[in-house]
Formats: structure tokens, C-alpha cells, sequence
């Protein structure tokens, strides 16, 4: 949208009052759903952000992660579809390619390669560049939306007498167009969103004025990434799959690929290694550890593929949950959203479901508040966003935590979680129905109570009953070897 008037302070802004206003912090994939859902409950909404936008699908440094695979899981989709009608159809027209999870993908996983599971789940696979121009067009085009390129949060404003935040402290980076206004100016809101991702200052903000911080939890598997884009080769050897995702199988490797379609017909190819054992990021390094992988489909499909894209790099990869649910104080009018509140170790592509789920609830505590008239923004509302990301939490930390080996009494949730998940993946080698039904958990379609059906759970508990009845026999077998050689005295035969 198009500014018609300037705030005290120089911000471009299309009114001077401050009635019905609310201000995004970050034009991220959370915050443009957030700014998106607001519009249906102020007049105005003001969409801060620190990077420039580019006209078209680009890079940006806010977003160091989008140089990497990213799978949009089926009910973020179905969840963007419902925010934004056609826009499946949109990302298709653009090059995206339809991805059929149950046909299409080869999945190696700990226990071996899936089975083939028939047809049906399908999803868009494009880069994360062309996902979120996508939407930031869409949000763009609304008439209630105001984007601040090229300035940053500096601070939130709270009025201590009502514990209320009734603004944000801005300034502008070198180069923002409206840089001569001055170093910082301040934005009157009336509800105030932080989807500044992982970076958030929130913490800070709440400290500074006078709240308490929040607890966090922190788990990390020193999980790095090395990515590169790769045209499709037109001759190549038979292959049976759109995309290709090879893990390892922890403590002994520690090493997985994954390569997936993407618009332009290009490849996006990401190497991971997890306990600080990163791919490398020049030639010979990249193709060695693709190599070393724990089958040799993933290196042979690149060694006929010509690169388009510098090898790049990531290692910011903890997940982190910033409990604001937890805290005994909250001041009106402030939520926090997406990653600024949860964020996951992106290889397990949820951060955008996440968000979308988010949003939607954001909406539906605004339509409360309608009726009653209560200020947005409140603890409970932070409790409702802490158990969108719950679910998502456990997967993704039960997988780095069994990485890392943490036994921490906290984490008994997660580990449990993982340890089932994997016997679950052991019997879906064998049977594709098992398998459908993890991918629809997965793709948070099903919740993670449809992998302990009875039929599933009594099969896992047999699983289990035989791996362990096994390694008892054979200490037992062990140890009556042992025996008939040991008489008492520390010499072989009879007394």
C-alpha cells in the first residue's frame, strides 16, 4: 500500500491517528500471516521490516535458513490455501513442482527404504523464496497494509499505569528511504506483534520494562547444513523419484541429504550432519560427504548434475522455546508469534506450519475479544500459541535429543516420542499402510495419538518383546558358555 501522510518522525503511514492500529514486527513468513489476519480486526496495519524487498523471489539476509531445503508440510498448505484462495495454483503457475509424498519421495530411513505407498499426498515443493513472495504479494495488495521496509524495532513502548503496550520505538537502517527523518521515531499502536523470528528481543523489551523474562529451553544437536542448487539433468541414470531424502541412523551417522524439486527445474540439494560433524563447504568436501552417506543414491544423482549455485552454509540450527506462557505478568496489548516464541531446527520443516497454525489462532482470540471488548493480546493467548507448537516440539526434539544422547529428566516426553517413532519406522519398512499413516502425522494432518492405534501399538510392543527377549537369550547363551569352563577355583574342569 501506497503511504498518503507521514507520522510525527517521518514514518510514512496512510493516517496520523493512532485508533485502531497494529503493528508487525518482521515480514517473515509469521509475520506476513499475522499482518494478513489483522486486517480483519484494525484499520490499519503497519508491517515493520529491517531487509529491503525485492520485486521478485530473492534471497534476503533476515532469512539465512532460505538457502535450504523447504517442505511445506500438507496442513501448512491446506492452511495458506484457506488464508489465501488460489494460492497453490499461484506457486504452481510459477514453477513450483506438485510433489506426491506417498509416489513420488524416496525415503531412506533408519531402518531402509520405505515402500511405495500408492498416490494421493500431494504438495507444492518451491524454494522458500518463492514461497513467501508469493504471500508477501498477496499481503502487499491489501489496502489495510502498510510495509516499513529497511527500519528496526528498537524498543516497545508501555504505558506503566494500565501494563499496557501501546507502541514501538523505530529507527531506520542506512540507506531507508525515509532515513532523514531522524534516528528514531515512535509508532503508536494499538496491538503490537513480535514475528521478528529467532532474533526476537522480546526478552529484553519485557525486562526493560519491568516484567519478568521468560525461562527458556534449549536443545541442540550442532546440526549444520551445506546447500547448492543443481539443474535437473535431462540424461541421467533411471530413478524412481521426484525427491530423495537419505537419513542416518544415530549414534553411529550422523549424516543425511535430502534432495528435493524446486521451480525453474532445479534441484535443491542439503547435506546435514549433526554433533558439530558439518558437510564442508568447497567441491571436493560437499562430494565426499555426499558420499559418505548411508547409501549412494543421493551422490550418484548429483555426480550427474551440473551445479548452478555457490555451495552455502548454516549452523544456527537449535531449537529454542521462549516460555511466555509461563510467566505470572503479561501487559495487553503485545503478542509474540512464530519462531520469536518457538523455533525448531529448520530440517524438520515446521516452522512455517507452525506459524500458519498460529496465525489462524491469533485470529480466532481477536473474534473473542470482539465481543467482550477486552484489550488483544494476553497470556492466555500466549498459551494457546505454546500448544499449536507443542506437538511439532516433541518430534523435532526427540529426534536431535536422541543425536545428542541428552538423558535430561525434562525431555522424557521427546525421547519417549522418538524411541516409539522409530519402532513405528521399523514396522513401515514392511507395510505401506503404516507408512501412509506416519506421513500424515508428519504432515500435521493426524495427530500424533493416530500412530498409537491398538492395531500399531501391539505391534510395536511385539517389536520390542522380540528385539529384547533376543538380546537376553543371547547374554544368557554367553554366559552358560562361560560357565562350562569356570569351576569355582579360576581353572576349567571339575572339582
Amino acid at each position: 500500500m501506497t503511504s498518503s501522510s507521514v507520522l510525527a518522525g517521518g514514518v510514512p503511514c496512510s493516517r496520523t491517528s493512532t485508533a485502531s492500529r497494529a503493528v508487525v514486527i518482521g515480514a517473515g513468513m509469521a509475520g506476513l500471516l499475522t499482518a494478513h489476519v489483522l486486517t480483519g480486526h484494525f484499520e490499519e496495519v503497519c508491517l515493520v521490516e529491517r531487509d529491503d524487498l525485492a520485486d521478485a523471489p530473492a534471497a534476503r539476509p533476515g532469512v539465512p535458513q532460505g538457502h535450504y531445503v523447504h517442505q511445506l508440510l500438507m496442513r501448512g498448505l491446506r492452511t495458506l490455501e484457506a488464508l489465501f484462495p488460489g494460492l497453490e495454483r499461484t506457486l504452481l503457475d510459477a514453477g513450483a513442482a506438485p510433489l506426491d509424498w506417498y509416489r513420488s519421495v524416496r525415503w531412506f530411513g533408519a531402518a531402509g527404504w520405505m515402500p511405495a505407498a500408492g498416490e494421493g499426498f500431494v504438495t507444492c515443493s518451491t524454494s522458500r523464496n518463492l514461497l513467501e513472495f508469493a504471500v508477501r504479494q498477496r499481503v502487499q495488495a491489501e489496502r489495510r497494509i502498510i510495509v516499513l521496509t529497511g527500519c528496526e524495532v528498537t524498543g516497545l513502548n508501555v504505558d506503566p499505569l494500565r501494563a499496557r503496550v501501546c507502541g514501538v520505538t523505530i529507527r531506520p537502517r542506512a540507506g531507508a528511504s525515509w532515513e532523514h527523518a531522524g534516528n528514531a521515531t515512535t509508532l503508536q499502536a494499538d496491538f503490537v506483534v513480535d514475528a521478528s523470528g529467532r532474533n526476537s528481543h522480546a526478552p529484553t523489551w519485557l525486562g526493560d520494562a519491568g516484567f519478568d523474562t521468560p525461562r527458556e529451553t534449549v536443545v541442540d544437536a550442532r546440526v549444520g547444513y551445506a546447500s547448492r542448487l543443481y539443474d535437473i539433468p535431462r540424461r541421467t541414470l533411471w530413478r524412481d523419484w521426484q525427491a530423495l531424502v537419505v537419513h542416518g541412523r544415530a549414534p553411529e551417522c550422523l549424516r543425511s541429504g535430502t534432495i528435493f524439486p524446486i521451480e525453474g527445474n532445479r534441484w535443491i540439494v542439503t547435506l546435514t550432519g549433526a554433533g558439530g560433524d558439518f558437510p564442508c563447504g568447497d567441491e571436493d568436501g560437499f562430494a565426499a560427504f555426499a558420499r559418505s552417506l548411508r547409501v549412494p543414491a543421493l551422490y550418484d544423482a548429483i555426480a550427474v548434475a551440473d551445479p548452478v549455485s555457490p555451495i552455502r552454509q548454516f549452523r544456527r540450527t537449535e531449537n529454542r522455546w521462549r516460555h511466555f506462557e509461563e510467566m505470572g505478568r503479561w501487559p495487553a496489548g503485545f503478542a509474540v508469534i512464530g519462531d520469536a516464541a518457538c523455533s525448531f531446527n529448520p530440517v524438520y520443516g515446521q516452522g512455517m506450519t507452525i506459524a500458519a497454525l498460529s496465525a489462524v489462532v491469533l485470529d480466532a482470540h481477536l473474534y473473542v475479544l470482539r465481543r467482550s471488548g477486552d484489550a488483544p493480546g494476553s497470556l492466555a493467548l500466549q498459551r494457546v500459541l505454546a500448544r499449536v507448537a507443542r506437538r511439532a516440539w516433541i518430534f523435532a526434539t526427540g529426534t536431535d535429543l536422541r543425536q545428542i544422547g541428552n538423558a535430561g529428566a525434562e525431555h522424557w516426553r521427546a525421547r519417549f516420542m522418538q524411541r516409539y517413532v522409530e519402532s513405528v519406522l521399523g514396522l513401515a519398512v514392511d507395510d505401506a499402510a503404516i507408512y501412509r499413516r506416519f506421513l500424515r502425522v508428519m504432515h500435521m494432518v493426524e495427530p500424533p495419538t493416530a500412530l498409537f492405534a491398538p492395531s500399531i501399538t501391539a505391534r510395536v510392543a511385539w517389536r520390542f518383546f522380540r528385539h529384547h527377549a533376543a538380546r537376553f537369550l543371547t547374554a544368557g547363551n554367553v554366559f552358560s558358555q562361560r560357565g562350562r569352563h569356570w569351576n569355582g577355583f579360576g581353572k576349567t574342569g571339575r572339582k
